[in-house]
This record gives C-alpha cells, sequence and structure tokens, in this order.
C-alpha cells in the first residue's frame, strides 16, 4: 500500500512516495522526477508526515528534505523493505540514463555526520528542489552504511540497476578504495571524495576531486619562497602520524623548490609545555640533568635564529600553547614567520589574543572571508537553505557535484565512456574553491587558498 504527502508551491508541486521496497523523492517541477533515494535510510524519511490532501510550503517542505527525518511506517503497517535486499532476487540492467548521477555517501553508521552534510552540499549544487535552475539533473542516492562493502554494493546497484552515468563519492579511504575498484571494474566513472593516495592508479574510470596533504605543502611552499622569499625554514611537529607525513612532505617539497631545511624538532602530541623543543630550534643548550656539572657559558648559550620561517603542522589548540614560547625566546619579534596548514583554519586559533600569530600563512581548500565572488554567493546560499555556515568538505564536495552537472550540461556525453573522456577534458573550472581542472592521472588539480592571520582575523591572500 503506497502512502504519499503532496506538498505544492507556485512553483510546482512535490510528493515523497513510500512503498514496502523503496523510499522515492519524486520532484515534479517542470515534469521532472530528480531525486531518489534508494534503500529504506533511517533518518532520512519525512518528519510529521502529512496525509494525501496535506499541503505545506514550498520553501517549508524543502528544509525538510534535507535534514535528519524519522522513519516511517506505511498505513498498512508494514515495515520498509530494503532495496539491496530486493536487488539480491534480481538483477534488472538498465539503460545508461545521461542525466543521472548516483552517490555513494555514509548516510547511516559511524560517519553519518560527515555523509548527511555532503549529501546536503550535493542536492544544492544539482538545484534539484530549486525551481529557478532549469535542469533535468536527476540524483540518485545510496547508503554505503559506513562500511567498505556497503560502498562496493552500492555502486554495483547504481551501475547494473539504476543505470547511472557516473558515480560520486564515496568519503573517507576504504570506503573510496572498494568502491573504486567496483567501478572499475564495471567501467563507470566515479569521482572519489578522499585524500587516499594512489587511488586513482586502480584505473581509468577512477577520479579524485578533493584536497590532498601533498597539495596542501606544494602550495604552501611554493607561496612561501617564491611570493614570500622565504628560503630558509625550520619545522616543528607532534610526533603522531600526521605530523611526521607533513614533516616528510614539508622537507621534500622544500628542497625541490631549492630551498633549506635549517631545524626539525618533534615533541609528543600530548605534551603541554614546549620550552625544551623551542630552545633547541634556536640553539639554546639545555641546562644539564641533576646531578650533572653545568659546564655551558655565557657565550656558548646565544640564540642563533638562522631561519625565515617555521612549519607547525598541529592543531589550533597546540598552536596556541607553542606560539607564547616562540615569543619569549623573540623568534617572532626576529621576523620569523609561521606557516601552517588547514587545521589552522579555525575560529579556535583566534580564541586567545596573541600577536605571535599576525603575519602566520597557511593553506586550505575553501575561506568564509573569500574574496572569489563564486565562494561568497555560496556561503550565502548555503546559510539561507541550512541556517548554517558551510565547511571545507562541504564546500569541496559541492565543487565536486558542480563539475559532474556542468560535464552533463554542457558535454553532452551520452554514455559512460564519453563522459570519462570529457571529465578529462574539464580545464579550470571556476568552483567555490578556486580552479579546478583534471590532471591525465585523473586527479583534481586544484588552486588552493593562501591564507593569513590579518589584523586578528583569517583572510585570504591569494
Amino acid at each position: 500500500m503506497d502512502t504519499r504527502a503532496f506538498f505544492l508551491s507556485t512553483d510546482g508541486l512535490i510528493s515523497y512516495k513510500i512503498d514496502r521496497t523503496k523510499i522515492i523523492f519524486e520532484s515534479f517541477i517542470r515534469g521532472s522526477s530528480r531525486l531518489k533515494i534508494c534503500d529504506s535510510l533511517p533518518g532520512r524519511l519525512v518528519q510529521g508526515f502529512q496525509s494525501d490532501g496535506d499541503y505545506m510550503h514550498y520553501h517549508y517542505m524543502k528544509r525538510l528534505l534535507i535534514v535528519p527525518l524519522v522513519l516511517i511506517m506505511t498505513a498498512s503497517g508494514t515495515g520498509i523493505v530494503s532495496d539491496v535486499e530486493a536487488s539480491e532476487k534480481k538483477v534488472v540492467t538498465k539503460q545508461v540514463a545521461s542525466n543521472a548521477i548516483g552517490c555513494v555517501l555514509p548516510l547511516t553508521g559511524r560517519y553519518a555526520a560527515a555523509g548527511n552534510r555532503a549529501l546536503d552540499a550535493i542536492i544544492l549544487a544539482a538545484g534539484v528542489f530549486d525551481p529557478l535552475v532549469k535542469s533535468s539533473i536527476k540524483l540518485i542516492i545510496e547508503d554505503s552504511k559506513s562500511q567498505p562493502e556497503g560502498a562496493k554494493a552500492a555502486v554495483t546497484k547504481l551501475a547494473v540497476q539504476e543505470g547511472v552515468l557516473c558515480i560520486l563519492g564515496p568519503i573517507g579511504n576504504i570506503e573510496a578504495l572498494e568502491a573504486a575498484k567496483e567501478a572499475q571494474r564495471l567501467k563507470i566513472p566515479i569521482l572519489t571524495l578522499t585524500q587516499k593516495e594512489g587511488i586513482t592508479d586502480i584505473g581509468d574510470y577512477v577520479f579524485r576531486s578533493y584536497m590532498t596533504n601533498p597539495m596542501q605543502i606544494g602550495t604552501l611552499v611554493k607561496y612561501a619562497i617564491e611570493d614570500m622569499g622565504l628560503t630558509r625554514l625550520a619545522v616543528m611537529y607532534p610526533d603522531n602520524l600526521y605530523g611526521r607525513e607533513m614533516e616528510m612532505l614539508f622537507r621534500n617539497e622544500v628542497r625541490r623548490q631549492g630551498g633549506e631545511i635549517r631545524k626539525v624538532k618533534s615533541y609528543d602530541k600530548t605534551q603541554t609545555d614546549f620550552g625544551d623543543e623551542v630552545k633547541e630550534i634556536i640553539g639554546l643548550k639545555l641546562p644539564p640533568s641533576k646531578g650533572k656539572e653545568n659546564t655551558n657559558t655565557k657565550d656558548d648559550n646565544k640564540p642563533v635564529i638562522d631561519f625565515d620561517a617555521l612549519f607547525i603542522p598541529d592543531s589550533p589548540a597546540s598552536i596556541r600553547m607553542i606560539g607564547p614560547q616562540l615569543a619569549f625566546y623573540n623568534i617572532i619579534n626576529s621576523g620569523v614567520k609561521l606557516l601552517g596548514t588547514s587545521a589552522w583554519n579555525s575560529p579556535d586559533l583566534l580564541k586567545t589574543d596573541g600577536d605571535y600569530l599576525e603575519g602566520a600563512v597557511f593553506t586550505d581548500g575553501f575561506c568564509l572571508n573569500s574574496f572569489y565572488p563564486e565562494t561568497n554567493d555560496f556561503i550565502d546560499i548555503f546559510y539561507a537553505s541550512y541556517s548554517r555556515e558551510p565547511d571545507v568538505m562541504e564546500a569541496l564536495v559541492y565543487d565536486a557535484a558542480g563539475i559532474i552537472v556542468k560535464v552533463i550540461k554542457e558535454y553532452d556525453a551520452e554514455t559512460r565512456e564519453q563522459f570519462r573522456d570529457s571529465l578529462l577534458r574539464l580545464k579550470n573550472y571556476r568552483g567555490v574553491t578556486g580552479k579546478t581542472s583534471f590532471s591525465g592521472t585523473r586527479d583534481a588539480q586544484k588552486d588552493l587558498f593562501i591564507l593569513m592571520v590579518k589584523d586578528g582575523q583569517i583572510v585570504q591572500v591569494r
């Protein structure tokens, strides 16, 4: 037995349809069905479900479509059966629909919060519920359930049963790896949203559009050396997986671009006093341990600040503890610039007053204080739709979805092979995260934002 809720606006009629096997979100704006969420997705059905004939304002309905929702049983009392379960009984191969985008996201499970935020960005980019957007784009969403095997099964279903032209997602390294392998096997283009290195090596149908650590470091070092003239660099890094990776990338990139690494010092991630580490990078000898004679003379213990910039790949909380030590030993006053990663792009960085942060430079894929008109428009639209500001992940996902929509609309790709080739030809797509092109390895080449602390605010400088 089907139960429907209708919502009316001057722009058209939108219908929710719930039956025993699937949930279909059908938009009848201009007569096109534009969004389908497959599988029973607890938490993403309509809250406050209405009976036939009840109407609500279109814009209020639009908000209901994209917030966490309550699972509803049909009037007969029968539960909703998963599409995936049904597909195990009967596999149907559909003709490829040149306007259909498949999305694989973790809408339930461990990574559900990130998956649902990514879905918000995709829906906005595709203009599914925007009556001003003239589009025949159809989104078909599959839940990976935050599991690698779920991501693989979702790719199979979208490619074989739903007949989508391409797939966007998943997010997360392990899910993306399994999804990419399956997409390559089925020869369907997949645009992954992951930092997983080497994922595009899987095959010629696998793409990636995301910000990576090598991309960050390459952008930062180039700006520091070429634009700021900082050729002598030092590093302080946390002795954990992230810190070691970023230190290695930074050290190699500095050398590749003709710079020089003068000092490198690690520290324990759990410590809160960084005095000894700061002393070591400026050549101050530490006092002898208890019971040993101090043989250091006054001349032996003069600070040597022989570097132009200090790179610290750590969290804002750690930077707020390290910064005062750098100021105390006159490292900042000597003209040394602080360099960081995207982890610094947070209001938490500026929670305490600290002149030591003035002029600090770091990179990210997005900035709320951007001077790009596309970025500012996106922030306004996103806030109007969801009553919150977007973060870097949502901005990157929004651009990835926008790239797919652009290729479908403007490149007239009718087959999956044609879509893949068209995506490779895309150059300088101007999105909310800057310009994006795809290299021959099918990895996105992005112009990341150069950010700086200026007058107590994080601002874009390039």
